[in-house]
């Protein structure tokens, strides 16, 4: 069954998602940008926008940008999937960007090559790059994809290795950042050793880093945390330069599902973090 879907969405993702990459939706993410501009009181929180995703990150961009001056149009996506439904996509389809798409899942890959054949009639502008990122290879990866310096948004999202990745990324330096966190750690300072995470194992739960683990390694980063969606999970930080308001560890995890998701005491008694 997982086959014939891959099938069917490397084959026909461009009509499945075809009322993404209309001029009226390019109008509207563009709108967006605008609205937000005329607005400077307007508080991120109110800003929760979807074309692309799923959890309000294409608006939260979208305001990012209209507070934002001379962000260079270039992306870079590490794991970026099927490259649809990504936090880059309203920027490479709406907006005039460049960019790459990383991903080690060539199937996934294929579908995001076949939809952005039609969606901005080529694929020139765009890099995809099959591989398995890891700290070691990261910076390498973007130079090969011709990434390099000053770009405008970089989101990360691996299930597992995200805070590592970040913390050995050197070779650009992104306007915008935007990373998954775990926020079921709560509010406390966790991140899981680097590690080859399975996530079908009985312990799927051990991968990844606390927002206030993130906070932190933005800090030592040179970047401040801005804003998140409403789960928590993923978080946008700026360069501390930036004139925008900070968000606090416990604004981020305000929602009460989300805190109904914190693991218990036990789970950190019996397992091995870095603080940091």
């Amino acid at each position: 069954m997982q086959l014939l879907k891959t099938w069917i969405k490397r084959n026909f993702a461009s009509r499945i998602y075809r009322n993404k990459y209309t001029r009226e939706a390019g109008d509207l993410f563009r709108s967006w940008i605008h609205t937000f501009s005329i607005d400077p009181d307007l508080p991120v929180q109110a800003a929760s926008r979807d074309l692309f995703t799923y959890h309000g990150e294409d608006g939260i961009i979208a305001w990012l940008l209209s507070r934002l001056k001379d962000v260079p149009p270039v992306f870079a996506d590490i794991g970026a999937g099927d490259c649809i439904k990504s936090n880059c996509a309203s920027l490479a389809v709406h907006a005039g960007w460049t960019g790459c798409f990383i991903d080690s899942n060539e199937q996934q890959l294929e579908i995001g090559k076949s939809f952005y054949q039609k969606a901005v009639k080529g694929i020139s502008y765009f890099s995809f790059i099959k591989e398995k990122v890891t700290p070691f290879n990261i910076n390498d990866l973007l130079k090969t994809a011709g990434i390099s310096g000053k770009t405008g948004l970089l989101s990360i999202d691996i299930d597992g290795n995200d805070y590592w990745i970040w913390k050995a990324l050197d070779v650009i330096q992104p306007r915008i950042v935007v990373i998954e966190a775990k926020v079921e750690f709560g509010p406390g300072n966790y991140a899981v050793p680097y590690g080859d995470f399975n996530h079908h194992s009985g312990d799927a739960r051990y991968n990844g880093a606390s927002v206030d683990a993130f906070r932190r390694l933005g800090q030592e980063k040179g970047y401040k945390l801005v804003a998140a969606n409403k789960q928590g999970y993923n978080l946008f930080f700026v360069q501390e330069q930036e004139d925008i308001k900070t968000m606090s560890v416990e604004e981020v995890l305000s929602d009460p599902d989300t805190q109904q998701s914190f693991y218990k005491e036990d789970f950190f008694n019996s397992h091995r973090f870095v603080t940091v």
